[in-house]
C-alpha cells in the first residue's frame, strides 16, 4: 500500500492533465469486472437449465409466486439478507430470460435457438470491448504521463549545476530518464489497469458466488487470507533485489557508453576484449539479480494456487456431505476458478507497484536535489554590456583545496585578456565562474558594476559566447548546429555566420550542404571543420563578450592557422577572454594574467612578460618563444 500511495502521490499532478480518459478507463474497468460476473451468471443459468425441466419449471413458478408475494406483502428490503435479495433477483432474471433460452426436455423454438446461440458471444463481446477500452485508455494516459515525467526529469537535470554532473555518470542519468520512467509507465499502463479491473471482477464474482451458494462461498474463501503471506514476502525480496539490479544495470550501461565514446582509444590499445570482459562481468551480476527476481515471481503463482486448492478441496467435501446439486456445484466451481484468477493477477500488480515504487524513490530523490548555482529570487535584467568585467578578490574551491585564491583584475569593454599558466593553475575554473557554472567561494564578479549572481542567468549567458577546446556538435544537421547559437535564427543568418567563420565553402561541399547530418559529436568532420562550425555558432550569437578556452589546442598547424583566422575575425570589436596553453596565440592580447596555483603571479603585455624573466618567460622558452632583441 505504501508503494501505491507513493506512486499516486507522485503521479497525481500528471494524472490530472488526462483526467477524462483516465476516468473513462476506470469506468470501463469497472464494467469489465461486471462482465466477468455476467459471464459467470450465464454459465450458472445454462447449467441449471440442463437439468430436469420439471424441476426448472417448478422453480420458475415458485419464483413468480415469490415475486407476487413480495409485492403483496411489501416487505421491507432492509430487513432481508443479502443472499435472499440475490436469490430473488436471480429468480426474476430467470423468469425474464426463460422464453429466450433452451431448457432440457422442452421443444426448441426460434427464440431459444437464437438465445442459446448468441448468449455467450454477446457476453464475450461485451467483456472484450470493456477490456479493450480500459486497457487502451490506461495505456494512452500512462504513455503520456511517462513522457511528461521524462521531460520533467530531463529539464530537472539541466537545471542542476556542473558539480552534479561530476558526481553522476551519463549512464546513471539515462537510467533515470528511461528506466525509471519506463517502470512508472508499466505500472500505470498495466498495473493500474489491473488494479481497477481485477477488484471489480472480484466484487462481481463474489456476489455471484453468494448467489449460487453462500455456504460454499464461506468455505472456499476461508483459506484466502493465507495468500497474503507469500505476496508480502516476495514483494520485499523484489524490492531489495530491485535496488541492486538497478545499480548493476547502470554500471553495465556506463561501461558500454564509455567504450563507445572512447572507441579510438579502445581500438588503439586493443582493449576490446578487456572492455567486453568488464561488460560481461557487470551483465552477469545484473542477470543474477534479475533471475532472483524472476525466481521470486515464478514462485508466487504456484504458492497462491496451492493455498487456493485447499478451498477447492473443502468445497468438494462439503458438496458431497450436503448432497449439493451437480449443476449448482459445477457452476460454483467455474465461478470459483474465475474468482481466484484476479488474485493471481493482483499479485503481479504488486510486483509492478514495487518496481515502480523503487523508480519513484529514485526520481523523487533527483527532484529534491537543488542546484548549487541558483538564480536570485528577484533577478536583475542585463540590458547590455557597456563598461567592464571585474573580478574582486575571487576565491574558489571544489572542496579539496583552493583552485583560485583572491584573484582580482578588471577587463574594460573592448579589451583582450589572456590567461596563461600550467595545467591546474585555475584558468578554466575562472572561465566557469564567469559563465556562472559555479559560484565563487568568496569574492564577487561584476559586469558593469552589477554582481553576476544578481543577474538573470539567461541574460548573463546571452552576452557570452564560448569557443572551447572540447568541440561539441550535436547529432543533427550543419544548419541546426550553427542555429543553436541563436534562438529563431534564419537561414540567411546561418549562412552569413558560416561565411564569417570561413566554413561556408566546405559546408557547401558536403553531400547535402547545410542539411547534411553530422552524426554523433560531428565526427564525420575534421577537427578544424568542427571548430569552424563552433565558431559560426558563436558568430550567429553575436555576443559582446567572447571566451576562447584553448580553442586551437587540439589542432594541427594548418587547421590552427585556418581556425585562428576565423577567431581573429570573430574577436573584432568584442571583449575577449582567451585561455591558451600555446602562448603564441596570446600575442594579440592587451594584457595577460599568469596564474600559478590559483594566484596571479604576473600580469602585463606579451612582450613585457617575456622580457621580465619570470614564470611566463620560462613557459615561453619551453615552447621556443624568446624575447625579441631590442634595437640599439
Amino acid at each position: 500500500m505504501s508503494d501505491i500511495y507513493r506512486i499516486l502521490r507522485f503521479g497525481w499532478p500528471y494524472l490530472r492533465r488526462y483526467w477524462l480518459r483516465f476516468t473513462l478507463g476506470i469506468v470501463f474497468g469497472f464494467f469489465f469486472g461486471l462482465s466477468n460476473g455476467l459471464t459467470m451468471g450465464g454459465v450458472y443459468l445454462m447449467l441449471n437449465r440442463l437439468g430436469d425441466s420439471a424441476h426448472v419449471a417448478d422453480e420458475t413458478q415458485q419464483a413468480k409466486k415469490a415475486a407476487a408475494e413480495k409485492e403483496e406483502a411489501q416487505e421491507s428490503q432492509a430487513a432481508k439478507s443479502f443472499h435472499a435479495v440475490m436469490k430473488e433477483v436471480g429468480a426474476e432474471i430467470d423468469v425474464l430470460v426463460d422464453p429466450w433460452l433452451p431448457l432440457a426436455h422442452r421443444a426448441l423454438n426460434w427464440k431459444q435457438i437464437l438465445g442459446g446461440l448468441f448468449l455467450f458471444p454477446i457476453l464475450a463481446l461485451f467483456r472484450g470491448l470493456m477490456n479493450y477500452s480500459t486497457t487502451y485508455l490506461m495505456a494512452w494516459a500512462g504513455q503520456r504521463i511517462s513522457n511528461d515525467v521524462k521531460e520533467d526529469v530531463f529539464r530537472k537535470i539541466h537545471t542542476l549545476s556542473l558539480d552534479f554532473f561530476h558526481k553522476h555518470t551519463s549512464a546513471e542519468l539515462m537510467s533515470r530518464i528511461n528506466d525509471d520512467t519506463g517502470a512508472l509507465n508499466s505500472c500505470l499502463r498495466l498495473g493500474l489497469s489491473d488494479l481497477i479491473k481485477e477488484p471489480s471482477t472480484i466484487i462481481s464474482l463474489f456476489c455471484g458466488l453468494l448467489l449460487i451458494d453462500w455456504k460454499l462461498t464461506v468455505i472456499a474463501l476461508a483459506f484466502g487470507p493465507l495468500c497474503l503471506i507469500p505476496t508480502r514476502i516476495i514483494s520485499r525480496k523484489i524490492k531489495s533485489r530491485g535496488r541492486q539490479d538497478n545499480i548493476a544495470y547502470v554500471r553495465q550501461a556506463g561501461i558500454a557508453l564509455e567504450s563507445f565514446q572512447n572507441v579510438r582509444v579502445t581500438k588503439a590499445y586493443d582493449l576490446s576484449e578487456q572492455q567486453a570482459g568488464l561488460f560481461r562481468q557487470s551483465g552477469n551480476r545484473a542477470s543474477h539479480f534479475v533471475l532472483k527476481t524472476v525466481q521470486a515471481r515464478a514462485v508466487l503463482n504456484p504458492s497462491i494456487e496451492t493455498l487456493n486448492s485447499f478451498g477447492f478441496g473443502a468445497v468438494l467435501l462439503y458438496a458431497i456431505y450436503a448432497n449439493v446439486n451437480v449443476g449448482t456445484l459445477g457452476s460454483f466451481l467455474v465461478a470459483l476458478v474465475l474468482f481466484f484468477t484476479p488474485f493471481k493477477k493482483l499479485s503481479t500488480v504488486q510486483v509492478y507497484f514495487t518496481q515502480a515504487g523503487l523508480a519513484i524513490e529514485r526520481l523523487m530523490t533527483l527532484f529534491e536535489i537543488q542546484p548549487t548555482v541558483r538564480e536570485a529570487a528577484h533577478p536583475v535584467s542585463m540590458a547590455g554590456f557597456t563598461r567592464s568585467i571585474e573580478f574582486q578578490n575571487v576565491s574558489f574551491s571544489y572542496g579539496d583545496g583552493p583552485i583560485l585564491d583572491h584573484v582580482s583584475f578588471t577587463l574594460p569593454r573592448g579589451g583582450r585578456l589572456g590567461l596563461a599558466g600550467e595545467s591546474g593553475s585555475g584558468k578554466s575554473s575562472l572561465i566557469n565562474l564567469l559563465f556562472r557554472f559555479y559560484d565563487p567561494t568568496s569574492g564577487h564578479i561584476e559586469i558593469d558594476g552589477v554582481s553576476i549572481d544578481t543577474l538573470r542567468l539567461a541574460d548573463l549567458r546571452f552576452h557570452l559566447a564560448l569557443v572551447s577546446q572540447d568541440i561539441l556538435l550535436f547529432n543533427t544537421t550543419v544548419a541546426e548546429n550553427i542555429a543553436f547559437g541563436k534562438n529563431g535564427a534564419t537561414r540567411e543568418e546561418i549562412i552569413t555566420a558560416a561565411r564569417e567563420a570561413h566554413a561556408h565553402d566546405f559546408i557547401e561541399a558536403l553531400p547535402n550542404g547545410y542539411d547534411t547530418p553530422l552524426g554523433e559529436r560531428g565526427l564525420r568532420l575534421s577537427g578544424g571543420q568542427r571548430q569552424r562550425i563552433a565558431i559560426a555558432r558563436a558568430f550567429i550569437r553575436n555576443a559582446p563578450i567572447l571566451v576562447l578556452d584553448e580553442a586551437t589546442a587540439s589542432l594541427d598547424s594548418q587547421s590552427e592557422a585556418e581556425v585562428q583566422k576565423a577567431i581573429d575575425h570573430l574577436a573584432e570589436n568584442r571583449t575577449v577572454v582567451c585561455v591558451a596553453h600555446r602562448l603564441s596565440t596570446l600575442r594579440a592580447m592587451d594584457q595577460i594574467i599568469v596564474l600559478q596555483k590559483g594566484r596571479i603571479t604576473e600580469q602585463g603585455g606579451f612582450d613585457e612578460l617575456l622580457a621580465r624573466g619570470g614564470i611566463f618567460t620560462a613557459m615561453a622558452a619551453r615552447q621556443s618563444i624568446f624575447p625579441q632583441p631590442q634595437p640599439v
